[in-house]
């Protein structure tokens, strides 16, 4: 370099002495610095999320438990916490990176998340701290035969309140998919979004008994409910056949059962109770309305209350307000929190028994038809007075029927209109759907066609899947199911009050009728049993295909079931399968992911 050319940049301003590679420095130094900025606000973030979760853990214990002091307290922090999360990712940065690709969506769930904790502290949470005393399982469990329904009154438009919160904030963090993001956020948003979740799916049972109870539990006139114990034993589309059934009272809260009552009370009726719809004609035998054993054939629980309720007007001269049903395995979860009961015979009732004990041993070791149904119907007693007594843990007890009902195993319908209004969105409900909008709906639901006792030995899995998104967001699905049955090699040497007569099916084979259900607007193109091609029916039920298989299985065997199916128009949604809940514990109404997303 010359040395006036050197003079020459010696004096240059210094502005003319920054170069591409300062540039560059000062880029990467800026970037460093926002990085280790963002970074340090997503740390305190995540932090405050998951302080924020186990807060609320915290704090769902002392509502429960009635600790309003401590409840307070922990609502505070709760609120902080929730507060320094919310601000930790406000701001023209997390806006910004927002936008960027697949970093983005990090940022967007760490958002949304905080915000629906900040919500839940803001909004659902005061309500229910500023009752807390008053707010816990105990309100909604009997004590001495009696329920408070004034306490409930009390509780109703704070548990309301906050319900609605919750629900919001559910709304908005349900559609992340935890799994996809960075590593170090996965846990605290996949935690926080089934916390939410789960407080949606309570606080919506508490504001749906807050609303019902007074009015079911007769605050202004005496109510009469027929309570049906279905034996999933002998299956049916709901459960199993009405094994035993009694009559409950409530008046101004207190419960009591009156008149209980078996098959041999209530014979078959020549005629229909109800007439029956042209559906149900095409669909399901004339035994639906007439035969108490057969009145489930349908897998819409509102009917057969109906014609249940019929029946018992008409065979027994009793006026019912609703219908109530459960079976023994969701007694073995009510059990569960009320601890054991002693049978008349000194055996004591648990939740590890039961359901064997009324399942299998009451017809495998009382023929008599006498003998099972007094020792259903003592069971049934027991169990009602020791909830009725408020014995146990409100907790538990509820916890069990919340699970029952979540199974649908456990189902209420109301004769008065306003109140099935409430009931029928619910897991309560039973009720079996037509068109249901967006959303594609299968359903399997079995039957025996042998009158026998052999479905304690039935097993039974069904995987729904959605295989492709046509045109008119038609969705094509299939279906695989495993029924095998679980009896002994020996099944045919077993009691004929477990096996039938034979004349049906050998001893020891269960005959079960199948009958899968389409979407609505959709139908069946093919079914196979074993790989072999079957009939495909044409049946419909609430715009609903409907084709039926029929099995003889025999002990140890198991036999698949598949069949290939499309959704009617404009179904999109994420499909969602019904069964019949058999004698093993499982979520009802199970969710597959839509083709068409």
């Amino acid at each position: 370099m010359s040395q006036s050319a050197y003079r020459s940049r010696k004096h240059r301003p210094w502005y003319r002495k920054i170069t591409r590679a300062h540039f560059g420095w000062a880029f990467a130094g800026l970037l460093t610095a926002v990085l280790i900025l963002f970074g340090w606000q997503a740390a305190r973030a995540s932090s405050a999320l998951r302080l924020a979760a186990n807060q609320a853990q915290v704090l769902q214990n002392q509502i429960i438990a009635g600790d309003d002091v401590a409840a307070k307290t922990t609502m505070a922090a709760l609120a902080d916490s929730a507060d320094r999360a919310k601000s930790s990712t406000d701001g023209v940065l997390w806006r910004l990176g927002a936008k960027v690709p697949f970093f983005g969506k990090n940022v967007s769930a760490v958002q949304d998340v905080s915000v629906a904790i900040d919500t839940i502290a803001r909004e659902a949470l005061p309500p229910v701290v500023d009752l807390s005393s008053k707010i816990n399982l105990n309100t909604y469990s009997p004590h001495d035969g009696k329920v408070d329904i004034n306490a409930i009154e009390e509780i109703g438009p704070s548990v309301s309140d906050a319900s609605d919160a919750i629900a919001k904030a559910n709304k908005q963090i349900r559609d992340i998919n935890a799994g996809s993001l960075l590593v170090p956020l996965r846990g605290p948003v996949s935690s926080i979004q089934a916390k939410v979740g789960e407080a949606r799916n309570a606080s919506k049972s508490a504001t749906l008994a807050a609303r019902l109870l007074p009015s079911m539990l007769g605050k202004d006139e005496t109510r009469r409910y027929l309570l049906l114990i279905q034996s999933n034993a002998e299956i049916r589309a709901t459960g199993g056949i009405a094994g035993s059934y009694a009559i409950l009272t409530a008046k101004q809260g207190k419960l009591s059962m009156g008149f209980q009552g078996a098959i041999q009370d209530l014979l078959p009726f020549e005629e229909p109770v109800v007439p029956m719809t042209e559906d149900e004609k095409d669909v399901f035998s004339s035994a639906l309305v007439t035969d108490l054993r057969n009145a489930n054939l349908t897998p819409d629980f509102p009917r057969t209350a109906q014609i249940t309720r019929a029946m018992v007007k008409k065979g027994l001269n009793k006026n019912v307000d609703g219908v109530i049903s459960v079976d023994p395995v969701a007694m073995s979860f009510i059990l569960a929190g009320t601890g054991p009961v002693k049978l008349k015979n000194g055996a004591a009732l648990t939740p590890e028994n039961a359901v064997e004990v009324l399942l299998n041993a009451i017809y495998r070791f009382y023929p008599d038809s006498t003998r099972q149904n007094d020792t259903f119907e003592y069971a049934a007693r027991k169990v009602f007075n020791v909830v009725k007594s408020g014995r146990g843990e409100s907790r538990l007890v509820i916890s069990g029927m919340v699970k029952g009902a979540s199974e649908n195993r456990i189902m209420v319908w109301s004769s008065h209109k306003d109140e099935q209004r409430l009931i029928a969105p619910s897991d309560l409900s039973g009720a079996f759907l037509g068109d249901d909008g967006k959303t594609p709906r299968v359903g399997l639901y079995f039957s025996d066609a042998a009158a026998t006792k052999m479905e304690y030995y039935l097993n039974y899995s069904t995987r729904v899947t959605a295989t492709k998104c046509l045109e008119d967001n038609i969705q094509e699905l299939t279906s695989t199911t495993q029924v095998t049955s679980n009896a002994p090699s020996d099944a045919k040497d077993l009691p004929e009050s477990v096996t039938g007569n034979g004349s049906a099916t050998p001893k020891g084979t269960m005959s079960l009728n199948l009958r899968f259900y389409s979407p609505f607007g959709g139908g069946f193109t093919e079914v196979r049993v074993n790989n072999k091609k079957q009939t495909v029916y044409g049946d419909t039920f609430k715009g609903r295909n409907v084709t039926r298989v029929t099995l003889q299985v025999k002990p140890g065997e198991t036999i698949s079931v598949t069949t290939a199916m499309i959704s009617g128009p404009n179904q999109p949604g994420d499909v969602i399968f019904s069964t019949t809940p058999g004698i093993v514990s499982a979520r009802n109404d199970v969710v597959t992911p839509s083709a068409c997303k």
